[in-house]
């Protein structure tokens, strides 16, 4: 039977790599069609990415506004697990449930709310892009920095206080340092979040300063341009990136597993 579940093992990680593979292989073609496996091999596509200021624009924007968004969520989120951990167990839960609220409403829900309330307050704009972003991505961040206090003795924050140090050097030199793992990985998730998110931008997005995904999303009645799997294709690579250069430095996966 050990058979079988590597077969089922295997079946599973194929299905989810299969789309990646034919996203980056059809943006390798050298001919003029979407294709897979590609006719030839070439990086035009790529270069005519490059050459779209609506691609190219799209890109920064996304940029700014996950980096703007990563900024923005984790100290929220690291403040709010530090307000909640200090609640009773009573409310604790309650109040965490409802902090986390935004990760269970789907976000075509959220983007139309916002799209109500930001034609209200003029921000559908960067700004409000990135308020957007931010209501979305802090759940995140909050998530795992209260798993990283759980983890957490609660008892050495106290005994740095017992020992004289006051509440802001107790929290810059003990309570962070202990929340950095979940700071790190909330702030990957956030920043993924807000960079391949479409359901909100799509709302909230101001003419002219559209998100690459959305950008991406707009031009998917044209599936035949190669140029759209080049713009999937990057986004992809610099997601994995990401990932690895986080791992690298900070350990980021191991710390995610305990």
């Amino acid at each position: 039977m050990r058979w079988l579940g590597k077969l089922c093992i295997a079946s599973i990680y194929t299905a989810l790599l299969a789309p990646v593979v034919l996203v980056i292989g059809a943006s390798l073609t050298s001919g003029d069609y979407l294709q897979f496996p590609p006719n030839g091999l070439s990086l035009r596509w790529y270069e005519a990415m490059l050459n779209d200021r609506e691609m190219v624009g799209g890109l920064k924007i996304s940029l700014l506004v996950a980096v703007a968004t990563v900024a923005l969520s984790v100290p929220i989120g690291a403040l709010g697990a530090i307000y909640i951990d200090t609640l009773p167990r009573s409310r604790r839960a309650v109040v965490a449930s409802l902090f986390l609220t935004p990760i269970s409403v789907p976000l075509v829900l959220t983007g139309f709310a916002l799209l109500v309330l930001f034609t209200k307050l003029e921000l559908l704009n960067l700004s409000g892009l990135i308020i957007g972003h931010t209501v979305i991505a802090v759940p995140y961040v909050l998530r795992t920095a209260l798993a990283s206090l759980s983890l957490n003795d609660p008892a050495v924050p106290r005994a740095a206080a017992i020992l004289g140090a006051r509440p802001w050097k107790v929290l810059w030199h003990v309570t962070l340092p202990l929340l950095r793992p979940g700071l790190v990985s909330g702030g990957l998730f956030s920043l993924l979040t807000s960079f391949n998110n479409v359901a909100t931008s799509v709302f909230i997005a101001a003419p002219g300063d559209n998100p690459l995904p959305v950008v991406i999303f707009s031009r998917m009645d044209n599936l035949g341009e190669p140029s759209i799997a080049a713009a999937s294709a990057t986004t992809i690579i610099l997601t994995a990136l990401t990932c690895l250069l986080l791992e690298k430095r900070y350990a980021l996966f191991r710390s995610l597993g305990g």
